[in-house]
């Protein structure tokens, strides 16, 4: 973990990519307190985990829900 402040920071804008790549963690300084912290992004995203085991838990519907909604703003008067 590398601290630098906003002006190193601009200057090392050039090569930042090779400064994360080193260090893996950036924290921003300014006025002697730290701001920020900048990290790489991965390459790839992390995977979900699929949610089919909870829509299976959910109840099947027998009114359609615009049905449903137009029932609701039917009964307050919207």
């Amino acid at each position: 973990m590398k601290s630098m402040n906003v002006r190193e920071l601009r200057s090392a804008i050039p090569h930042l990519s090779q400064t994360l790549a080193q260090e893996q963690e950036l924290i921003l300084i300014s006025n002697g307190q730290p701001i920020a912290r900048i990290l790489p992004i991965d390459a790839a995203p992390p995977a979900v985990e699929s949610l089919a085991w909870l829509r299976a838990l959910a109840p099947a519907q027998d009114v359609d829900s615009s049905t449903l909604i137009r029932e609701e703003r039917d009964r307050r008067g919207t």
